[in-house]
């Protein structure tokens, strides 16, 4: 017998059986889910890569000096901070695993050194940004370190 259109017609459901715990493991999702993120055991103010976004967007913005004058520092300044908040925000909760209070904390701190008028990456500020992120003032140290890290045995 045709159903016609208005009616309804009955649709057979499969149901699939759950899958083993061991079988859940080996899926790419399940693997990624659990794969730490960068630099988990180390334990620092801020995670590197917030130092290289500090120290990177500050040589950007003002280390280059593409923009000058009164009304450009200015804007220069306030961009500087909107750009790095959100960035070191989500560096710091997502892999420093900082709660959200902490984080905001950092981050306001970080995007108010980015937004400072000068560049810092000279200065001692920028000095204690390396040291607060556990960055070598080498970048021969840092691929050295990133190789170790890349090569123990818990990956």
């Amino acid at each position: 017998m045709n159903a016609g259109p208005h009616e309804a017609q009955e649709v057979p459901v499969d149901v699939l059986p759950p899958l083993p715990k061991d079988a859940a493991q080996a899926t790419p999702l399940a693997q990624s889910a659990t794969h730490p993120p960068p630099f988990a055991g180390l334990r620092t103010f801020y995670h590197p890569a917030s130092g290289v976004v500090i120290l990177g967007l500050d040589w950007l913005a003002f280390g280059t000096d593409l923009l000058t004058g009164l009304v450009a520092l200015p804007v220069i300044c306030v961009l500087s901070f909107l750009v790095s908040f959100p960035l070191v925000y989500a560096i710091q909760v997502k892999w420093s695993r900082d709660t959200v209070s902490t984080a905001l904390g950092k981050a306001f701190l970080g995007a108010f050194m980015v937004g400072l008028p000068f560049p810092i990456t000279g200065t001692l500020l920028g000095a204690a940004i390396l040291a607060l992120a556990g960055l070598p003032h080498h970048p021969i140290e840092m691929v050295r370190k990133l190789a170790a890290q890349a090569g123990s045995p818990g990956k």
